[in-house]
């Protein structure tokens, strides 16, 4: 029984539109993914994960957005990671936000365990 409850809590994770950017002005998924999470956070802090990623000649720069609920209040997981190809990716950086909302047209989060305002859609 307790098997069938982990792979329904799986299951129910929504895999939101990934978006990439790179090499040059090359760019993929549009802004579906970020308002994806918007909504999930928004709409009860349903369980949703989404990547931002961009590309060089040999390098990836990967944001992964996790919603999930910690502590009894939603929460928003940024992982970031760095890859130079054939390695292994490198986690650089890892915060928790607690608002994700829109600001001038774009999709961020903040209220983070770092003290920023991060960007759904772009990166720095």
């Amino acid at each position: 029984m307790e098997d069938m409850l982990a792979l329904l809590a799986v299951a129910a994770v929504t895999h939101c539109q990934a978006r990439s950017v790179g090499p040059g002005s090359l760019q993929r998924g549009g802004t579906a993914g970020a308002s994806c999470l918007l909504t999930s956070f928004q709409n009860g802090c349903k369980p949703a994960d989404y990547t931002l990623s961009s590309f060089g000649i040999d390098t990836i720069h990967a944001r992964r957005f996790v919603v999930e609920r910690r502590n009894g209040a939603c929460a928003v997981l940024v992982t970031d990671t760095n890859r130079v190809v054939p390695q292994q990716p490198r986690v650089i950086a890892r915060r928790t936000c607690s608002r994700v909302h829109r600001l001038n047209g774009d999709v961020v989060a903040d209220r983070c365990t770092t003290h920023e305002t991060i960007s759904l859609t772009k990166l720095p």
